[in-house]
Parts: structure tokens; C-alpha cells; sequence
């Protein structure tokens, strides 16, 4: 893998900094449902922040550049690290991963308010199920019930979670 080094400038419209700093701003915008920026005020604003969160950005993309470049070498998982970080401190660390929770019955969910069924047993956020569609909610949950003989509480679909 080859990497270049590019010095951020705010007011060279051929380097496209302004462009990709709005279209990323702008889709996280839109994924959390917030307004979206026009080109002109993204280059107002980063001009005035650019310096004030460069440290921070630098350190974090650093530390996820270092776990992308694990993950592109094929690395094994026990290579990879949690990065945790505070500047007034200054505290950098990296620490393996704890393992995911593994879900399990319960007869009382107090967040849910009654029965908890894993399916499967021992499933962990890592775990999905794949529904092959296309199949409108109601077919989903009728797959569910018939599948796993279980009345569905939540549906989830990407970051959006229907009751």
C-alpha cells in the first residue's frame, strides 16, 4: 500500500478538501437527519475549526489507519486494539477488545418489560440473521414467529429501530 501526504488547504478549489469535507459532512447530515451544509459555509467553518480539531483528528485517524491497514493485511483479530485518548490529561492508550456479551434467556427484561428470547442462544451483537427478501415487516415478522416461535418486540434496519 502506497500513501501520499496532502497539506490541507481550505482555498484550492482543484483539490477537492472542500468537496469531500462537505459531501461527508453532509451525509452524516442526512444519516442522522440534521441539516445539511452548503459547500460555502463547510469551507467558512473549516477555516475556522480545521486547526482547533486537527490534533484530535490526526490522533484518531492515526489510530484507525493503523487498524485499516491490519484489517487490509489480512492481520489476525488478536492484533487489533481498542484506542482510547484524552488530551488534557494526555493519555493515549490501546488495549485489546473485550470479547461480545453473549445474550441469554430471561423469564424478566426490565428494559423490555417481560420475556427475553436469544436466538440463538449465546448470540452476540456480532451475530445477524439474514432475512432473504424482499418481504414487507409484516412478512418479516410472521418469518420470525414461524422460524423461531417468538413474538418480535423491535425491528432494527441499519440506524433505524421500529417498536
Amino acid at each position: 500500500i502506497k500513501m501520499n501526504i496532502f497539506e490541507f488547504e481550505k482555498d484550492d478549489d482543484s483539490n477537492f478538501h472542500i468537496d469531500f469535507i462537505a459531501a461527508t459532512a453532509n451525509l452524516r447530515a442526512r444519516n442522522y437527519k440534521i441539516q445539511e451544509s452548503p459547500k460555502h459555509k463547510v469551507k467558512l467553518i473549516a477555516g475556522k475549526i480545521i486547526p482547533a480539531i486537527a490534533t484530535t483528528t490526526a490522533m484518531v485517524v492515526g489510530a484507525v489507519g493503523i487498524e485499516i491497514l491490519k484489517y487490509l493485511q489480512n492481520a489476525d483479530f488478536s492484533m487489533y486494539r481498542n484506542f482510547f485518548s484524552n488530551l488534557a490529561l494526555p493519555l493515549f492508550m490501546f488495549s485489546e477488545p473485550l470479547p461480545p456479551t453473549k445474550h441469554v434467556d430471561k423469564d424478566y427484561d426490565p428494559i423490555i418489560g417481560g420475556p427475553v428470547k436469544a436466538i440463538p442462544p449465546g448470540w452476540t451483537n456480532w451475530n445477524k440473521i439474514d432475512v432473504k427478501g424482499p418481504l414487507t415487516v409484516k412478512q418479516i415478522i410472521g418469518w420470525v414467529k414461524e422460524m423461531y416461535g417468538v413474538n418480535v418486540a423491535s425491528l432494527s434496519y441499519l440506524s433505524l429501530i421500529h417498536i
